[in-house]
């Protein structure tokens, strides 16, 4: 009995002081559970450091594209200014020039000669309702053309109007109609009235003398011969305003698929392009328009009736959408220029 009764007090006392320990909090194993709040609150510190990063990174991307930076702000400038900075994303600074026509900037493109010889300039304009670089063609040879000595000089063309859009509601598709029609029936319908077409081809002549007129300021960097080179409608427009003494004769001038979409200016190409007397390369290729196939063989042989010295037809046997085919009418060009232009 003495014996069990101090076993029995040293039990109690380990088991008292077993107590003690588990309620005293410094004396505990740390818990991996109570350590996600620390980490918990780390992640804070580093996230300030990391998160500034991404708004970097995404700054950084215009800096590096000049043109997100002009086009993220609000454009407050004119229609036709807004157009040239488009325009000017691609363009070198040096080739942009502006003109102003009625009050609107207007884009004209200058490239200098390239080697050593200066023999003038070529003016282009492009087919209407297109820009001073339209692509394709005109803007091939506004690029090749500098290594045969012309600086370039790039026209902004002038535009179309809009094409009517005629609609006839659902109840009168089957009604009988009042009127006959007044076209023949191998003829396309006429987009506008006769007297607006008329209207707005003279506003485009108007458009082009404007714009000719301001050349000369440009054109005395690039001293020598003139050579104007246009194309389709454009060409057609050129060619009115040349017959009727309204812009200066250049020294050469260069035609491709020349028309007019009016019937009666179209046929009277022909005669007006065979009585100018500069040297006029007349360029055709088979995917013309089908006003100037109309009238192709008309304009060859009407220049020889009247002995046109200086009148060449060139046919091509590409169309344009091939580029073969600008190659063979820029050495066309080149060749044609510097022979009838007497530059050496």
């Amino acid at each position: 009995m003495a014996r069990i009764i101090p076993s029995i007090l040293s039990l109690a006392l380990a088991l008292a002081s077993a107590s003690l320990l588990a309620a005293d909090p410094s004396t505990q194993a740390p818990d991996p559970n109570t350590q996600a709040p620390e980490a918990s609150t780390q992640a804070p510190e580093s996230a300030p450091e990391s998160s500034p990063q991404t708004p970097e990174s995404n700054t950084q991307a215009p800096e590096t594209t000049p043109q997100n930076a002009e086009t993220s702000q609000p454009s407050t400038a004119p229609k036709g200014q807004a157009a040239a900075k488009r325009t000017s994303n691609y363009l070198p600074a040096n080739e942009i020039k502006q003109i102003t026509i009625d009050d609107q900037p207007l884009e004209l493109l200058v490239r200098s000669w390239e080697g050593r010889k200066k023999l003038g300039a070529a003016i282009i304009l492009p087919a209407t309702n297109g820009t001073a670089d339209a692509p394709g063609l005109m803007a091939f040879v506004r690029r090749n053309i500098n290594a045969a000595g012309w600086a370039s000089l790039s026209l902004t063309p002038p535009t179309e109007p809009p094409a009517p859009n005629f609609a006839t509601p659902a109840t009168e598709v089957t009604s009988a109609g009042s009127a006959q029609l007044s076209s023949p029936s191998n003829k396309p319908s006429q987009k506008v009235k006769p007297e607006q077409s008329n209207k707005h081809l003279l506003e485009q002549e108007d458009f082009l003398v404007k714009s000719m007129s301001q050349l000369d300021s440009v054109g005395t960097d690039f001293p020598g011969k003139r050579v104007l080179i246009t194309a389709d409608q454009s060409a057609g427009l050129l060619i009115s305003l040349l017959s009727q003494k309204k812009i200066a004769d250049p020294d050469v001038l260069i035609v491709i698929n020349p028309y007019s979409e009016d019937e009666a200016r179209n046929q009277a190409i022909a005669e007006k392009l065979a009585k100018l007397t500069m040297p006029i390369l007349d360029i055709q290729s088979p995917d013309g328009h089908p006003a100037s196939l109309e009238t192709a063989e008309q304009r060859k042989s009407l220049a020889v009736t009247l002995e046109a010295p200086n009148y060449r037809q060139t046919t091509l046997a590409l169309n344009l959408d091939n580029e073969s085919a600008w190659q063979n009418c820029l050495s066309a060009i080149r060749g044609f220029a510097a022979r009838m232009s007497g530059a050496n």
